[in-house]
């Protein structure tokens, strides 16, 4: 694996520089998240949606649970790939979208900090209680979705902001 990467036999990786890396790593996925997401604008919301616009957004919500499927950025491509394909349909599919792509990308933001304070062991303590908020947060955003309700998520870091889209 070394001679695969360049790297000398004799180079030893100590936990810490392998955890910078990993950090090192997060970072450039995040600075791309961000700079991947342009500030789209927003349509304005309308009434109750209908049936397949509550199965487009229930895939938008829903795709955030691929955080624990270990591919690496998973749920926030899927979700800004479905943003992408749905948020012309419908304003609200593209306030959900929003929304689910500000929490995947809070997330991130919210783990990486966490992977900072490994170091002074309240890591160990956070990244457990955000995985936890993440997964409840999607299942709940997914149950409102199925009774056709907008879902709000907490602590929600608003990265894209709403204007009107072209059509």
């Amino acid at each position: 694996m070394r001679f695969g990467l360049g790297l000398s036999p004799t180079i030893v990786l100590s936990p810490t520089s392998m955890a910078m890396w990993m950090i090192g790593g997060l970072m450039c996925g995040l600075t791309a998240m961000i700079l991947m997401v342009r500030r789209q604008p927003m349509l304005p919301s309308a009434g109750s949606p209908a049936a397949v616009e509550r199965s487009r957004a229930l895939a938008l919500h829903g795709s955030g649970l691929l955080l624990y499927s270990g591919i690496p950025l998973a749920n926030f491509l899927l979700c800004f790939w479905l943003w992408r394909r749905f948020r012309q349909q419908s304003p609200w599919l593209n306030q959900q979208g929003i929304q689910a792509l500000n929490f995947q990308i809070s997330i991130y933001l919210y783990l990486l900090l966490s992977a900072f304070m490994v170091f002074a062991v309240l890591g160990v303590i956070t990244t457990p209680l955000l995985l936890l908020l993440h997964l409840v947060c999607t299942l709940l955003a997914c149950l409102q979705i199925l009774r056709g309700r907008s879902f709000n998520y907490p602590a929600n870091i608003p990265i894209i902001e709403g204007r009107p889209t072209r059509a």
